[in-house]
């Protein structure tokens, strides 16, 4: 593996990389790490790679900040942030217990089960209440903590509303980096957040910055209708993900 502290190329190949990723969540307000994951981690350790990209993802919010704080609803989005810091250590309990491809897996095919919900137009109204909103965000906690994965249950929920896109899209921009934050906060309290990661994340932003904002113009020139099916296909490339890394896992055994 390339010496992170010395080895230019690396820093160059993970910032183009995360650009790609950077694209669809300036489009959808999520999926960087989905696009971008499976080739970091040919450049760097998963850890290293996971913790880079939550740097990205924080300096890339603080750009969208101005924009996305009048459009996200700001009462779910609180919810969803309070109940998660509860699910979150639930699930790191149930990380001695339940192996991570078998978490995969599971929360693969529960993610395929919503999309194909969402496909079928299962809709939560404009304004779910405050129970099911804060379910949805302990899941989200829980599955942050048992596999780092805290985005389809987030990304189910706003998908069902009937709130415009914009809404939707701010609300997970916002949310995704609160969530961020205590994912590093977490990573450096443990001693796992170091100089060189922190260094990779800073350096990738500029380039991630320019994806983000190419995607953002996508996003404003397109309607209700390809936003949805844009973010549907999302959420079935992250399932199909999850299931096919958990399996490959399961079968390594």
């Amino acid at each position: 593996m390339p010496d992170l502290a010395i080895s230019f190329p690396v820093f160059a190949g993970f910032a183009a990389c995360l650009a790609m990723g950077a694209f669809l969540r300036g489009l959808a307000g999520f999926g960087m790490a989905l696009v971008a994951m499976p080739f970091l981690v040919l450049l760097v350790p998963p850890a290293d790679a996971v913790l880079a990209v939550l740097v990205v993802q924080i300096t890339l919010t603080l750009i969208d900040l101005p924009e996305c704080i009048g459009h996200a609803d700001r009462r779910a989005v609180g919810l969803l942030t309070l109940a998660a810091f509860f699910g979150t250590p639930v699930g790191l309990l149930f990380i001695s217990v339940v192996p991570l491809w078998l978490a995969q897996i599971v929360i693969g095919t529960i993610t395929a089960g919503a999309a194909a919900a969402l496909f079928f137009r299962f809709s939560l109204g404009p304004r779910p209440g405050a129970v099911s909103t804060t379910a949805v965000g302990f899941f989200a906690g829980l599955f942050s903590g048992l596999a780092a994965a805290p985005g389809p249950p987030v990304v189910a929920y706003f998908l069902a509303r009937e709130v415009p896109a914009r809404t939707k899209r701010a609300s997970m921009i916002i949310l995704f980096a609160i969530l961020a934050v205590f994912a590093l906060a977490t990573a450096a309290f443990k001693g796992a957040l170091h100089l060189h990661v922190v260094l990779l994340g800073l350096f990738s932003a500029p380039l991630c910055a320019g994806g983000s904002a190419l995607g953002a113009y996508f996003f404003r020139r397109g309607s209700e209708t390809s936003y949805r099916n844009v973010a549907l296909l999302a959420m079935v490339c992250s399932a199909l993900f999850g299931i096919v890394l958990g399996m490959s896992a399961w079968l390594r055994l």
